[in-house]
C-alpha cells in the first residue's frame, strides 16, 4: 500500500488531530487515569479547551515554524486517512545533539497490525538523517505494550524513567 504524506491543515484537520491526540494520552497515561473508561476520560480531556488549543495544538502549530518538524497526515492510494506524525526538532549545539522526537504516531485501528507505524518511524528516522539529527526520541506509557514491544523491535533503548506519586 502506498502512502501519501500531506502537510496538516489545522481547520480541515483540527478535530481529526484532538481525537488522535486524546486516545494516545489515554493509551500513555498512568495507570489510575485509565482506570476510568475511555469515554469518560475523553469526555473531561475535551472538556479543558484552553490545554487543546493553547496545550496541544499551540505545540503542534509551533512545530511547523520549524522546517525540519514533521507535522502530517497520512492516507492511502484510496484517500483513507491512515494516521497521522508529529515529529519535532530540536538542536543543542553546545552539547552535539540534533534530536528528532516523535511527539506523537496515530494508526487508526483499521491499519493497524500492517506494520504502518514501523513505516511512519522509518520515515522518521530518513528525515532525521535528512535533515542532520544524530538522535530520535520517542516516548510511551509503562503499560503501553504494544508500543514498548514496537520501539524495541526497531531499535530504541530506554533513556530516561520518569516517576509520578498521587498526593
Amino acid at each position: 500500500m502506498n502512502l501519501f504524506h500531506r502537510p496538516i491543515d489545522f481547520d480541515r484537520d483540527r478535530n481529526y488531530l484532538l481525537e488522535c491526540h486524546c486516545r494516545i494520552n489515554y493509551a500513555c497515561d498512568s495507570p489510575w487515569a485509565r482506570a476510568i473508561p475511555y469515554e469518560e476520560y475523553r469526555r473531561n480531556w475535551f472538556a479543558m479547551p484552553a490545554q487543546m488549543e493553547d496545550g496541544f495544538l499551540g505545540a503542534l502549530r509551533d512545530s511547523t515554524n520549524e522546517p525540519r518538524a514533521i507535522t502530517e497526515i497520512i492516507e492511502n492510494d484510496e484517500g483513507e486517512t491512515v494516521g497521522y506524525l508529529w515529529v519535532s526538532f530540536w538542536e543543542d549545539k553546545e552539547a552535539g545533539i540534533a534530536c528528532m522526537e516523535v511527539q506523537d504516531i496515530y494508526v487508526e485501528e483499521a491499519f493497524r497490525k500492517q506494520g504502518m507505524a514501523s513505516r511512519l518511524f522509518a520515515y522518521a528516522e530518513e528525515k532525521a538523517r535528512a535533515v542532520g539529527a544524530n538522535l530520535v526520541r520517542s516516548g510511551t506509557g509503562r503499560e503501553n505494550a504494544a508500543s514498548i514491544a514496537m520501539h524495541k523491535k526497531l531499535g530504541y533503548e530506554i533513556y530516561r524513567y520518569e516517576f509520578e506519586k498521587r498526593l
